[in-house]
Parts: C-alpha cells; structure tokens; sequence
C-alpha cells in the first residue's frame, strides 16, 4: 500500500493518491467520506489537518461536498503543506527530490482514528528507495525495551558531546545509588525532577510541573536530526501507578511516564515509559 505523488510541477501542489489499499480500508472511507488523519513520526503521532477522502468526495472549507476525483486520496485540508511535504518534516528528508511514492501501513485506535504510518520512500527519478526509522514504542527506554531511537540518540550524545554524557551517566548512576536507601521511600516523586539537567543532554526537555492534569505538560524532545516533538511527561516512582491518569486524560495522542521502576503490567497504547533504572544499568555497562 502506498500514496502515489501526482500533479508534479502544476499548479495547485502535489496530490497524494492511496493506491493498492485493502479494501475494508476503502470501505471504511467511503462509509465517513472523509476520514481525518493521524500521522505517526519518529516520535509517536501527531494530529493533523489532513483527511482521507474517497473518489466522489472533497472537503470545502470544513465541510463534505461532491467530487469526480477519480482516486482516494490524502486532502490537505486547512494545511499549507501537502502530507509528503508533513513526512518530509518529521522524518528529516532532503528537500530536493519529489517523491514518486510513499510506502505506508494504515492502523485505526480505538476512536476509529485513521494513522497513517510510513515505512519507505521512493524518489522520483532515482533508483533507491529510502527504509524510514521504526515507529514502535519510539520514547521507550526500560529495562524490557529501548527503542531504536533512543539508541541511535544516545551514540549521537556519545560521540558529539562525550564530557556531557559522562555527566549524564554519573547523575542517573548517583540518583538510583541515593534511592537504594531506606528514607528514600519518603522522597516525593517530584524529586524525580532532579535528573531535568541530565535528560537535557540526551535530548529530553522536562517542562515545568504543575498542580493539575499531567505532571509537566509543556514538555519536548528532540532526537537526532527530527525537528522537537512536544508531549507530556507525568512522574511517578513506578509506572503502575498510571492508570488513573489513563482514565482521567485518555485524549492525547501521546504521553510518556517517567520513572524510578517499570512495573506496569500491561503497557497502554501511546504511552511510553522512561525508567531511571534503565538508564543507571545502561551506562553502568
């Protein structure tokens, strides 16, 4: 499955046709006639402007109305930029090469939102093809998964910046040390908040923490050569500790948990965990 650049160099922009989609992904556009679009990032996913529409329909100012399209396709919207040009962004493409098609994988959540998942590029006029960075659990760092991105970020850390890396590593080494003692389990979760300066090294910015809602939610992060990602992050000595605000706040698309021990037993879909221990054994190595 994929979308198919056509409208090269005309006028009105680009137009992105979904060509080869099973078909109870085209049923499902033509039974909402427009469907809007959720587009997964390096970092998770991120609402958009963009709807999916079918052949006979087109989106006017907010509002359905009747097309001769002739494809289904990706509609910009409200949008300035096309949806190649929103993948372009997030995932750090050059710019001077027109796509001939982009490979994807459709999925839909439990509110039937349409994510848009890509996987591969193909540069028009050019032989290659381009295998874009795994999207799964892309925040993650516990001691049962750190994801492809944290690593790749890390070794960026490690061979940019190494002075700053150590530092990083002996802060996380000392605080779990310091939590090993018996009066830390007196110590607010908020104390957790000691280690910004260090998640700050390795591209996490922590926001600052409030009273009500989500902990810290004008938090960001910015790996590699992806622009920053803004997500909020909550605080809490162990994971499982999560579900009320699963219940309570169940409308972002993202949200990442941060950590002194990963115990949640059933990690929910679009929430990443970062574990403080993790990290410690990780740099301890």
């Amino acid at each position: 499955m994929h979308l198919q650049q056509a409208k090269v160099g005309k006028t009105g922009g680009p137009q992105y046709w979904l060509q080869k989609a099973p078909d109870h992904i085209l049923e499902h556009i033509q039974r909402h006639k427009k469907c809007p679009v959720i587009l997964q990032t390096p970092y998770g996913p991120v609402e958009t402007s963009f709807n999916a529409v079918d052949p006979d329909h087109k989106v006017v100012h907010g509002k359905i109305v009747k097309a001769n399209a002739q494809h289904y396709r990706i509609q910009k919207g409200e949008s300035k930029e096309s949806i190649g040009e929103a993948i372009r962004h997030w995932f750090a493409l050059e710019s001077k090469h027109d796509f001939e098609r982009i490979e994807i994988e459709i999925a839909f959540d439990k509110k039937s939102r349409f994510i848009l998942i890509p996987i591969e590029v193909k540069w028009r006029n050019r032989h290659s093809s381009e295998t874009l960075p795994p999207t799964k659990e892309p925040l993650s760092f516990t001691g049962r998964f750190q994801s492809e991105l944290w690593k790749r970020q890390i070794e960026l850390a490690r061979k940019s910046n190494p002075n700053a890396l150590a530092w990083t590593a002996a802060q996380f080494k000392r605080f779990t040390q310091q939590y090993s003692q018996p009066r830390s389990k007196l110590v607010s979760e908020a104390d957790l908040l000691r280690l910004a300066g260090a998640f700050d090294h390795i591209g996490v910015g922590v926001g600052p923490y409030l009273l009500r809602g989500y902990d810290c939610p004008d938090s960001s992060f910015q790996f590699l050569s992806f622009p920053e990602y803004r997500c909020p992050i909550e605080i809490k000595k162990s994971s499982r500790g999560f579900g009320y605000q699963i219940e309570n706040y169940a409308h972002l698309p993202r949200v990442v948990v941060l950590c002194l021990e990963h115990n949640m037993q059933h990690q929910h879909e679009y929430v990443d965990v970062l574990e403080v221990n993790a990290f410690a054994r990780h740099f301890s190595i």
